[in-house]
This record gives structure tokens, sequence and C-alpha cells, in this order.
């Protein structure tokens, strides 16, 4: 995709380095990936050096920061699901989720980055009804991530509200 920066891959031996020799189901859909390294405000992957544990969610693998860095994006080593983790002073974390899987996280950051770069060259009616269809087409990729209060569905809506 045009303007899709440098890919982070993690490889077998990363993984039994932080989780030991048996890598969970939900750990391994990151073998099969190319993270993006950079993508806008949306998301930036740790080198494999700084990928680790959750302190606060066990079980939970810290892949990288997102939204200007406020958030923390983590994936499930159950099932594979991957979710933001925002750090409150004083508090229990905010935690949102984000995607069914790895696969489709990296489709949402592919279109939606898409949308960024469209929102820099087109106006009005032309934008708004291609950035419809990048939400029908995520709809599609990945229903409960565009659901209500999912930390994608906010993000959509403001690309949709640059229209």
């Amino acid at each position: 995709m045009q303007g899709m920066p440098a890919a982070v891959r993690y490889s077998r031996s990363d993984l039994r380095r932080i989780l030991g020799e048996n890598v969970p189901a939900g750990a391994a859909g990151l073998l099969k990936v190319e993270l993006p390294r950079e993508v806008d405000v949306f998301f930036e992957a740790y080198p494999a050096e700084r990928v680790g544990l959750s302190t606060e969610f066990p079980g939970r693998l810290g892949i990288g920061r997102a939204w200007h860095g406020v958030c923390e994006v983590q994936v499930d080593l159950g099932d594979g699901s991957v979710w933001s983790v925002v750090a409150v002073e004083g508090g229990q974390p905010e935690v949102g989720f984000m995607n069914t899987d790895i696969e489709r996280f990296i489709i949402f950051l592919q279109r939606l980055h898409g949308m960024a770069l469209l929102a820099e060259m087109e106006e009005g009616p032309r934008y708004r009804e291609q950035a419809e269809a990048v939400r029908r087409e995520l709809v599609q990729a990945d229903e409960p991530a565009t659901m209500e209060g999912t930390w994608w569905a906010g993000i959509i809506e403001e690309m949709l509200a640059m229209a």
C-alpha cells in the first residue's frame, strides 16, 4: 500500500525469549504477520527487544503504542484478540477492545491510514463516499471492532466527520 511504512516482524525465538518454549496460540498470530513500524498517529510497533508481558494484565503481550503513544496495544495470549490499555494516574487502566486478531488489526491500520491520506487530498462528498465505503469494509472485516464504545469506532467516526 502506498505510504505504508517499514515493518516489524517477530520470530519464534523472539517470542520464546519472552514467553518460554511453548508460544501460546494467541501469540502465534504474531509470527504470521508483519506489523507496520509506524502508521500515522494510530500505531507504532515495538521492536522485538521491547515486546513484553503486561504487568497489569497477565496473559497479554504489549506489542506497541497507539494514538500519539497514549495507549499500549496488547495481544491476548489466549485468543489473540487485540486491546488498547491507557494508564490512568492513580487508578485502574482503561481497557478497550480493538480487534478480534492481529490480522484484522493490520487491515484496520492499513485502511484508516488510507483514509487519512485521502482526507488530505479529497474534499466533501467524494471523501465522504469513500470514507463510508471504508467503514462498510471494516464492518465486514471485523464487526465487533466497529461497535459503539470500541477503540476503532471513535476513530472511524472522526474520519467520517472530516468530510
